[in-house]
């Protein structure tokens, strides 16, 4: 009966290190393409073809240093042409639709970059485009004459078809 005991043990414990072994090997093979991601992305944005980038805005006056950081890598990505530039606003980044309410946002964090209608505007200007969730902008009141004219009404129909081919941003 000991003889039995002890292989299964030795059995177990190779597979506890087969499965350990593997495990580390993923975690170290992980780390180094993080690594390798994070070294070589600027390089990679430099000499290959422009992408297209999708950023969700989720926040708006609720949580002005988000929804300021979101415009912020967008208005970073228009800057320097590294490609097209969506910027789509829902839950509370509604709030970003809305004429009135945007040129109130403002970071105190990113207050030197200014409102989030100043940082919108150069997005737009760089030609960014901005589109909302349409069920969102009725409940922050961002529709009709108080939504941003530039502002486009796009629901998740146009999330999901445009996120297949985009670098996406969630904030």
């Amino acid at each position: 009966m000991e003889d039995k005991e002890k292989l299964e043990t030795s059995e177990q414990e190779e597979e506890g290190n087969t499965k350990r072994d593997f495990l580390k090997m993923l975690g170290a093979g992980l780390g180094i393409a993080g690594i390798g991601s994070l070294v070589g992305a600027p390089a990679m944005a430099q000499t290959e073809k422009a992408g297209k980038y999708v950023i969700v805005i989720t926040h708006g006056g609720d949580d002005p240093n988000r929804a300021i950081f979101g415009l912020l890598m967008a208005q970073t990505v228009a800057d320097k042409g590294w490609g097209k530039v969506h910027v789509w606003m829902t839950l509370g980044g509604a709030d970003l639709a809305n004429k009135k309410r945007v040129e109130i946002i403002d970071s105190p964090i990113y207050k030197n970059f200014g409102t989030a209608a100043a940082i919108m505007k150069k997005i737009k200007d760089k030609g960014g485009w901005f589109g909302c969730c349409p069920p969102c902008a009725e409940y922050f009141g961002s529709t009709g004459s108080d939504k941003i004219d530039y502002v486009e009404m796009a629901g998740g129909d146009w999330l999901m078809k445009n996120i297949q081919d985009a670098w996406v941003v969630w904030i």
